[in-house]
């Protein structure tokens, strides 16, 4: 299993408008070929290929394309990244990222950091040029789904009936945040139950945190499988690697025993988040997800016809 990226990064005010005028959904497709969600978008008319990621806030943007492309950056106001990794942050430098289009739609400028996304880009395996975070998501309301592969932005919750039309299976609860990521309540580990980061940055599937040890049953669950090598914000970390022996899930949603899960450093807390989850969970559940920042609600749509 892998981990994708983990980049948090300091809060900055949001400025940015919201999105003109009410539109027909704008469905497109994303990129999944390395488990994240990929977009070919354009910014100031140059094509860039950025990710679309609940767990970044603001926006991040690669510091030599917003310097090609025109986008200011104050580097007079720097500061160093904060995440995972066992190095030294980059660099950041307040910026914005404007003149943004995506499949023919334009979008209002958002608040953004600049920074070397070299070492991400490694982590992720090709060029990223930017990353779409919860300065970008805040005001929207967004449908991933995973089966099909397709990302719709849409006016309202209301607009997404059409799109999971057939899919007999429904579970919704408050989109709740801690430190701009989604939380999903009473995950499940085995019996126990706490509550999870949903985070679309991330390739991995179960990332725990060291409070989550704590959890009844968890730790005498975990056999040791090997280690692996996780990029972020600081740098590459090693992380020991581990077969669940218990199922996991939430709502009506759940995986086999068997689960590979990574053991990183942070602590966490039963309070916040006990672990982080992303994409390959997700994936291998079969979720279409609905996250409506706009309403404050997130909606799990499963046993959707031919997305199995």
């Amino acid at each position: 299993m892998h981990s994708l990226l983990r980049l948090i990064l300091p809060v900055l005010a949001l400025t940015a408008v919201s999105a003109a005028a009410a539109a027909a959904p704008l469905v497109l497709p994303f990129d999944f070929s390395r488990s994240a969600l990929a977009l070919s978008v354009t910014v100031r008319g140059t094509p860039l290929h950025v990710l679309l990621d609940t767990g970044v806030n603001p926006s991040v943007i690669d510091l030599r394309q917003a310097d090609a492309l025109g986008i200011s950056v104050d580097r007079g106001d720097g500061g160093e990244a904060t995440g995972f990794g066992d190095g030294r942050g980059a660099a950041i430098f307040p910026s914005h990222i404007d003149r943004l289009r995506i499949a023919g739609r334009d979008f209002a400028p958002v608040e953004a950091l600049a920074t070397d996304m070299t070492g991400i880009s490694a982590g992720y395996g090709r060029r990223l040029d930017a990353i779409l975070g919860y300065s970008f998501l805040s005001d929207k309301t967004v449908l991933v789904d995973y089966p099909r592969r397709l990302l719709a932005f849409l006016d309202d919750g209301a607009e997404a009936a059409p799109l999971t039309s057939g899919c007999r299976t429904r579970w919704s609860t408050p989109l709740t945040l801690v430190d701009s990521f989604p939380v999903i309540p009473d995950f499940r580990f085995g019996d126990a139950t706490a509550p999870v980061s949903l985070d679309t940055g991330s390739n991995g599937g179960i990332a725990l945190f060291r409070s989550a040890l704590a959890l009844p049953g968890l730790q005498s669950a975990l056999s040791e499988q090997g280690s692996v090598t996780h990029a972020g914000a600081r740098g590459a970390a090693k992380a020991k690697t581990y077969a669940l022996a218990a199922p996991v899930g939430f709502g009506p949603f759940t995986l086999p025993a068997g689960q590979a899960v990574m053991l990183h450093k942070m602590e966490g807390s039963a309070d916040t988040r006990v672990a982080n989850v992303g994409n390959t969970l997700l994936e291998a559940l079969h979720l279409t997800v609905l996250f409506d920042y706009r309403a404050g609600r997130m909606t799990f749509y499963g046993d959707c016809p031919g997305r199995s």
